[in-house]
C-alpha cells in the first residue's frame, strides 16, 4: 500500500514539473511553443488520426493558459496563447489553401501570405477571444477543463457559422469515420462530438492542481468520465458496426478524369472531354447505370453557355452514355437583359431517343465566402481582396455565383432513387442534409460532388473526404462521392467505405483518373441527430457549465 503511493505520488510529481515548465513559459518562447502545439494537433486528423497527438496538444495548452490566467493582464495573455495554438492548429490543418495560388504562381505567389497568415491567424482569432472569455471563470481547480470544453465548444459551432462558416478539421472528426467512435456522432452530430471530444482532450490536464489541496480525487474525476465516454461510446459503436451493409440493386458508376486544376482549361478543355468520352467507351457498365461525374466535370460544363454560344457538350457525350443516366458538376447561366448569372450547379441527365434530356437540377446554396461568394456581398471592401486573388478566382469573387434555393431532396422519379445533393463546400455541413426539404425522409442517399484538385495532394483531399463522411453516419444514408483528384468512392450509412475508384487506363502524363463500378447500400434508419439536431450539443453545454460551477474553486 505504501509503495502504491509513493508510486502514485512520483507520478503527479513528474506531471506537476511539466505543469510548471510549461505554465512558466512567457513571451516569445510562449507563443512559439503555443504554435507547435497547435501544429501538433495536426496529426489527430485525416489521413493520420492520432487522438493523443490532440489530447496532448490540448492538455498542453491549458497548462499555458494556467500560467497566463496567473499574469496580471491576464486576458491579454490568455487570448495570445490560444491564438498561437490556433494559428497552428489552421496552418498545418489547411495549408492546402495555398495552393490555388500556385497554379500560376509567377502572378500570384507573392499573395500567399493571405491563405498562410490571413486566414489562419483570422480563424484563430475565434479561439483567442473563447479562451480569454473563459478566463474570466477559469480556477486551478478540475472546472477549468469543463469551462475550456464548453467556450471551445462554443467556438467551433462560430466558426461553423460565421462569415458564411468553414467548420474544417472540426476537433469532432479526429475519430476516423467508418471506426466505433465516430459512430456516436449518429446521436447529436459532429459539433456535440466536438465539444465532447474537447472535454476528453483537456481532462488529463485536471491531474495537476496548483491549489494547496488534498488527495487526488477530484482531480481526476474528469479523466475517469473521459474514459468512461470513450469506453461506452466504443461498446455502442462497436455494436452498432456489428450490423451487416445492405446492398440495392441499383448499380452506380463513378467516374472521374483526375485532370490537373492547372491543364484543365487548355485548348478550350477538350482533352477533358475526349478523356470522359473514353472512360464511357472504355469502363464496363451496364444498361440503367447511375454515372457520377465531379464537380465542374467538364471546363465549360454540360448546359447552355452564353460566352461560347456554340459550345454543345451534351449533345457529343448523349452519344456515348447510351441507356444509363449521368449525374455531374456543371456551371448554369441565365440571362436577363444583359444582366448574366451564374450557378454551380448539379444536373442529371437521362438518355433520349436524341440526345440526353434534364431530369433533375440543384443549384448549390452554400458557396465558399471569397472565392464563389462574392466578397461584396461579405464586406464592404471585398472589391479591393477580390482583385489580388488568383485569375482562375477572380471572376468568381468579384462577380461569384449566385446562391440556390435551401437545399433540397431530389426526386428524378424512376431513373434513380431520390438523393441528397452537396457540391464541394457543402459537404462539411451538418445542417445541409438534416434539413434538406422536401420530403426528407423520402432522400435514400447522398451524393457529393466535389474538385479537390485545388487541394494539392497533400492533406487536404484527406481530410475533405474523412469530413464528408461524417455525414453519411449523422443521417444514416449511403454517400456516393465523387472528387476530381480526390477520394471517390462510396459510402455505406455507417461512414464505411465499400468501393474506391480504380485507376483506369489511358491517362494522359500526369492525370490520375479514378473510376469504380459499385452497388448502391440501402439506408440505415433515421438517427437520433436528424430528429433532433443541435438538442444534445446545448444539453451538454447546459451540463459542462453546471459541473464548472459543481467543481469551480478560486
Amino acid at each position: 500500500m505504501i509503495e502504491h503511493q509513493e508510486t502514485r505520488s512520483r507520478g503527479l510529481g513528474v506531471l506537476t514539473a511539466l505543469h510548471e515548465a510549461v505554465a512558466r513559459t512567457r513571451g516569445l518562447t510562449a507563443t512559439l511553443f503555443a504554435i507547435l502545439l497547435g501544429a501538433f494537433s495536426a496529426l489527430g486528423f485525416a489521413p493520420f488520426h492520432l487522438t493523443p497527438a490532440l489530447v496532448v496538444a490540448c492538455v498542453g495548452l491549458i497548462w499555458m493558459l494556467d500560467g497566463a490566467r496567473s499574469q496580471r493582464q491576464w486576458g491579454r495573455a490568455m487570448f495570445a496563447r490560444a491564438w498561437a495554438f490556433g494559428f497552428g492548429y489552421f496552418l498545418v490543418g489547411m495549408y492546402w489553401t495555398a495552393f490555388p495560388f500556385l497554379v500560376e504562381p509567377e502572378k500570384h505567389a507573392i499573395f500567399l501570405w493571405m491563405p498562410l497568415v490571413l486566414l489562419p491567424g483570422g480563424m484563430a482569432l475565434i479561439w483567442g477571444a473563447a479562451c480569454a472569455l473563459g478566463g474570466a471563470f477559469w480556477s486551478a481547480s478540475p472546472s477549468r477543463v469543463f469551462i475550456f470544453a464548453l467556450f471551445m465548444g462554443g467556438a467551433e459551432l462560430i466558426r461553423g457559422t460565421l462569415f458564411g462558416g468553414f467548420p474544417w478539421n472540426l476537433p469532432g472528426t479526429t475519430w476516423a469515420p467508418g471506426g466505433a467512435l465516430s459512430q456516436v456522432v449518429s446521436i447529436g452530430g459532429v459539433y456535440w462530438l466536438t465539444a465532447v471530444t474537447l472535454f476528453i482532450a483537456a481532462a488529463p490536464a485536471a491531474l495537476v492542481d496548483t491549489r494547496d489541496a488534498n488527495g487526488v480525487l477530484g482531480r481526476a474525476l474528469p479523466a475517469v468520465m473521459a474514459v468512461a465516454l470513450v469506453g461506452f461510446s466504443f461498446a455502442w459503436g462497436s455494436q452498432r458496426l456489428s450490423n451487416d451493409t445492405v446492398i440495392t440493386e441499383r448499380s452506380v458508376l463513378l467516374m472521374d478524369a483526375g485532370v490537373p486544376q492547372a491543364e484543365k482549361f487548355d485548348n478550350g478543355g477538350e482533352a477533358v472531354i475526349a478523356r470522359y468520352i473514353q472512360l464511357l467507351q472504355d469502363v464496363p457498365s451496364e444498361d440503367g447505370d447511375i454515372i457520377i461525374w465531379p464537380e465542374g466535370a467538364l471546363p465549360n460544363g454540360l448546359l447552355p453557355n452564353p460566352y461560347l454560344p456554340n459550345y454543345d457538350a451534351l449533345e457529343l457525350i448523349s452519344a456515348f452514355l447510351d441507356r444509363r443516366a449521368l449525374i455531374a458538376g456543371s456551371a448554369r447561366f441565365t440571362r436577363d437583359g444583359e444582366d448574366v448569372s451564374a450557378f454551380n450547379s448539379l444536373v442529371m441527365f437521362t438518355p433520349g431517343a436524341n440526345a440526353a434530356s434534364l431530369a433533375a437540377l440543384y443549384d448549390k446554396h452554400r458557396l465558399v465566402p471569397f472565392g464563389e461568394l462574392p466578397a461584396t456581398k461579405i464586406i464592404p471592401f471585398g472589391e479591393s481582396i477580390a482583385g489580388i486573388l488568383p485569375s482562375a478566382m477572380q471572376r468568381m469573387a468579384k462577380n461569384g455565383f449566385e446562391p440556390g434555393p435551401e437545399a433540397t431532396v431530389l426526386l428524378p422519379q424512376i431513373v434513380a432513387p431520390p438523393f441528397i445533393p452537396l457540391i464541394c463546400y457543402e459537404g462539411l455541413f451538418p445542417e445541409i442534409v438534416r434539413k434538406a426539404q422536401p420530403q426528407r425522409e423520402a432522400a435514400e442517399w447522398i451524393v457529393v460532388i466535389s474538385n479537390d484538385a485545388w487541394f494539392g495532394g497533400g492533406l487536404g483531399p484527406a481530410q475533405h473526404y474523412a469530413q464528408n463522411r461524417y455525414r453519411a453516419i449523422e443521417s444514416g444514408l449511403p454517400m456516393a462521392r465523387v472528387a476530381t483528384r480526390g477520394m471517390t468512392a462510396m459510402v455505406d450509412g455507417y461512414g464505411r467505405e465499400l468501393a474506391r475508384g480504380n485507376p483506369a487506363p489511358g491517362d494522359p502524363a500526369g492525370w490520375r483518373s479514378a473510376v469504380v463500378r459499385t452497388g448502391l447500400p440501402a439506408k440505415l434508419e433515421n438517427t437520433p441527430y436528424q430528429r433532433f439536431g443541435e438538442t444534445f450539443f446545448w444539453l451538454t453545454m447546459v451540463l459542462f457549465a453546471g459541473l464548472a460551477f459543481v467543481t469551480w474553486r478560486r
